[in-house]
């Protein structure tokens, strides 16, 4: 990223960045980049849902069955997650701010597919991660995914409830691309580049492709893209700084 925005700026170079763009912010004692000022955005591109997921023979069906679990035995369960910041890691602590679950460990993993494989092996007790690597074991019935923390219900999976459904307002998190281009970059390049992505994106082979990778198109503008960025930053910041999340 820091690469990224010393660049020219001649029109060339754009950075594909997700909400670790706006975590790292707050995360990091120090970044290679201004947040605020050293991108402007071009357009959104596309959001993969996270999930809460159990073994399919826990009695829990929905989040607040494991919440109740969870609260009756403290010292019994815990949550695998991919590293430090990223927005599986972060709707955990989330979680656990707004169910008063301190003692709710949180395993962290260097990856999702290994705090997945924590969960199946039965190291742990709930997976909190992206939807890619969860997808063929929900599918087969190995695990029961309690909810999509995406603005909607997943398309393959039309019978798992959003957060929002389960009963948590306003706890959506995903994994969402954005792309970037450095601050120097002329208005008009910014535009060229904007009205270009939205019409690949617009095309029924991008769609395909991408749901077939766990994403779903969401093709918004420059404005738009910006907008979310930032607002995001100070969301993740009031989170890290809520859950007592260390900096790095």
């Amino acid at each position: 990223m820091g690469g990224a925005a010393r660049s020219e700026g001649d029109g060339y170079t754009v950075l594909l960045a997700t909400n670790a763009y706006s975590v790292n912010a707050s995360l990091y004692n120090k970044i290679p980049y201004d947040a605020h000022k050293d991108f402007v955005g071009v357009s959104e591109l596309a959001t993969s849902p996270n999930t809460f997921v159990v073994k399919s023979d826990l009695s829990a069906k929905t989040m607040k069955d494991f919440v109740a679990l969870a609260r009756s035995n403290p010292e019994k369960f815990n949550c695998a997650t991919p590293p430090i910041g990223t927005t599986p890691q972060i709707q955990l602590e989330v979680l656990k701010l707004r169910e008063k679950l301190p003692k709710l460990e949180d395993v962290v993993f260097k990856g999702g597919g290994d705090a997945l494989q924590a969960l199946l092996s039965g190291t742990v007790q709930l997976s909190s991660g992206s939807l890619p690597p969860a997808a063929p074991h929900i599918k087969a019935g190995t695990l029961r995914c309690l909810a999509v923390t995406g603005e909607t219900r997943w398309p393959d999976m039309p019978d798992v409830p959003t957060m929002e459904e389960a009963g948590y307002k306003d706890f959506v998190f995903a994994t969402d691309t954005v792309l970037l281009a450095p601050a120097k970059t002329p208005p008009e390049a910014v535009k060229w580049l904007e009205k270009e992505t939205l019409k690949v994106l617009d095309t029924s082979d991008m769609k395909e492709k991408l749901f077939k990778a766990g994403f779903q198109v969401r093709a918004k503008g420059a404005d738009a893209a910006w907008a979310r960025v930032t607002k995001e930053i100070d969301l993740f910041k009031s989170i890290i700084d809520q859950a007592g999340i260390q900096k790095l």
